[in-house]
């Protein structure tokens, strides 16, 4: 990535909020979404680890029977693969929009089959906190590993 300078900033880019500080916004510039999405993936893993530690895919497959959703025990399987590798690849930027697609079409179920029915806000468990990673997770398929991602190393971006 090319470093800009604080003196041109292109047309249509936001005005500097404390203007002293320019170069460390442009020697930062590119990070904002490495740190998005490393956050997101080490987020999702505190998901699917526990499940995976305590063997509890029984547990997850009754949870998606009880809403309908089957096969149960694969997708539980697959639910807790995507909880944790998933994570941890999407963390490191490997495969990193199939993992995106994967875990953003999760999100839709979770969201029309658990958590919209009880409305919108997170305080009654309502799609509003699910819509939120929805949404992270799309712009994560959209954008790809981008830089400092194992994909954009290997030179296997997808």
């Amino acid at each position: 990535m090319a470093k800009r300078s604080s003196q041109s900033r292109p047309a249509g880019e936001p005005k500097l909020y404390y203007p002293p500080l320019g170069g460390i916004y442009n020697a930062t510039w590119d990070l904002w979404y490495p740190l998005l999405r490393i956050t997101a993936g080490l987020m999702l893993i505190p998901h699917g680890w526990p499940k995976v530690v305590a063997g509890a895919s029984a547990i997850a497959a009754n949870v998606l029977a009880r809403r309908g959703i089957e096969p149960a025990l694969p997708l539980a399987y697959l639910i807790i693969f995507l909880e944790t590798v998933g994570g941890i690849c999407i963390a490191i930027g490997f495969l990193t929009r199939q993992f995106a697609a994967l875990l953003a079409i999760e999100f839709l179920v979770i969201i029309f089959k658990v958590h919209l029915p009880n409305g919108w806000l997170v305080g009654v468990n309502g799609a509003e906190f699910a819509v939120l990673w929805g949404v992270v997770l799309l712009a994560i398929l959209i954008r790809g590993g981008g830089p400092y991602s194992v994909d954009r190393a290997i030179g296997k971006e997808v």
